[in-house]
């Protein structure tokens, strides 16, 4: 079930039984769900240790100040509005995978920067990423060329 109210309460969290009610910033609006715990399963560890090896790459400040930039011209795509990307990291994540996706020979639990520039991998640069189609097209994409 969501709920979403016309005129305001901005800001009304809280639970209501099993209910609970966020308020979501970026888009204005309150909505609800229901408070489950997820149970642990052997998915989850996979997906941790590919997130810990991806962030171990440690990209650097002009990649992350690009990605930064490249989000907020991302959000701001119609298609985008009701579910925009919140943070430079997630939009890092979403770049991987989306780039394991289209090359399957691209293990992201084994994935180094060295094998990232060996293999010329499109995540080296904003710009080749969204030359091989891993990220939609943005207002001045081509300004990001700053490298992992």
């Amino acid at each position: 079930m969501k709920v979403n109210l016309e005129n305001g309460l901005k800001g009304y969290t809280g639970r209501s039984g099993e209910i609970v009610y966020c308020y979501n910033r970026l888009l204005g609006t309150v909505y609800s769900r229901r408070n489950t715990y997820p149970r642990l399963t052997e998915a989850n560890h996979k997906t941790g240790s590919i997130t810990a090896n991806l962030f171990g790459i440690q990209p650097s400040k002009p990649y992350k100040t690009d990605l930064y930039w490249y989000l907020v011209r991302y959000n701001a795509l119609p298609v985008n509005n009701r579910h925009p990307v919140r943070s430079w990291s997630n939009l890092y994540l979403k770049l991987m995978y989306e780039m394991a996706k289209a090359d399957p020979s691209i293990d992201l639990r084994t994935l180094t920067r060295e094998e990232i520039y060996l293999r010329d991998l499109p995540c080296i640069s904003v710009k080749k990423a969204v030359e091989a189609e891993l990220l939609p097209k943005v207002l001045e994409w081509e300004g990001f060329e700053h490298q992992i």
